[in-house]
C-alpha cells in the first residue's frame, strides 16, 4: 500500500521506517519537499519525499502528524474525497485546561474540514520511541493501539496496516470518541513529562527499549 505522510518529523519518520520495513510504499511530506527527501533518504527501503499536495493526490492511506487542519496548510483538499486519513494528532498541551478544551478532537475537525474524507483517529498514545521497535518484539509485549472513527472499511484498513508493524488494535467507535482517546494520551504524556519514560503505551504496557533505528528523537514534544 502506499502511505504517505503529511509532516516529516519524529512520528512520521519512525512510522513510515516501520511500514517501509513491512513492505509498504512510504511517502514523506513537508511544505519544504527538501526536507522530507531528506527524511526518506535516511529511511531508505524505496522511502521517498515530496510536497504535502502531491501527498493529497497520490497517496491511499495519508497520516497526518501535522498540528492542523487540511485545509490550512493544502492548496485543495479535492484530491482526498474518499481516501483513508489516519489524524495521530493531539492538541498542544498546557498546563492548566478549561473544561470545553476536553470535548473537541483534532480528528473530529478534520473530519469537519474535509468531509469527503474518511478520518480514522489512531497513534496519538505511543510516543516515537516505541516505534524504535520491531514488529515481532511489539507484538510479543502486547502493545495496543486504540483506534476510532465513522467508517468501518477505512478502519478495517487502518487495523491492518497497525497489525502490519505489532500493534494490537482496539477498537473505540466512533469518531465521535477521539476526544477520550486525546484525553488519553493527555494522562500518558504528564507521566511522561513527570518520569522521563518515553516507553509508556495504553493500558501502561512499556515497549521494549530498542537501539534507534530510525534516528533519535528530535527537538519537540511529545
Amino acid at each position: 500500500m502506499k502511505i504517505g505522510f503529511w509532516g516529516s518529523g519524529n512520528m512520521a519518520r519512525v512510522l513510515g521506517g516501520a511500514w517501509s520495513v513491512a513492505g509498504h510504499q512510504v511517502v514523506f511530506g513537508s511544505r519544504d519537499a527538501a526536507k522530507s527527501g531528506d527524511v526518506a533518504e535516511q529511511i531508505g527501503t524505496g522511502a521517498i519525499g515530496g510536497t504535502n499536495d502531491e501527498i493529497a493526490e497520490s497517496c491511499e492511506v495519508i497520516v497526518s502528524s501535522v498540528r492542523a487542519v487540511p485545509s490550512s496548510f493544502l492548496t485543495s483538499t479535492s484530491a482526498l474525497a474518499g481516501k483513508v486519513i489516519i489524524d495521530l494528532n493531539n492538541r498542544d498541551f498546557p498546563r492548566e485546561y478549561k473544561p470545553e478544551e476536553f470535548l473537541n478532537s483534532l480528528a473530529e475537525a478534520t473530519q469537519k474540514d474535509v468531509p469527503s474524507a474518511k478520518v480514522v483517529k489512531a497513534l496519538n498514545n505511543q510516543a516515537m520511541e516505541v516505534f524504535n521497535c520491531d514488529a515481532a518484539a511489539l507484538r510479543e509485549a502486547g502493545v495496543q493501539a486504540f483506534i476510532a472513527g465513522d467508517d468501518d472499511k477505512a478502519k478495517q484498513i487502518v487495523v491492518e496496516l497497525l497489525n502490519d508493524i505489532g500493534l494490537k488494535p482496539v477498537d473505540f467507535g466512533l469518531l465521535s470518541n477521539a476526544w477520550l482517546l486525546e484525553l488519553q494520551a493527555d494522562i500518558l504524556r504528564t507521566y511522561m513529562f513527570a518520569t522521563g519514560n518515553a516507553l509508556v503505551t495504553p493500558g501502561f504496557i512499556e515497549a521494549p527499549r530498542a537501539e534507534p533505528r530510525f534516528g533519535e528523537r528530535r527537538k519537540g514534544t511529545y
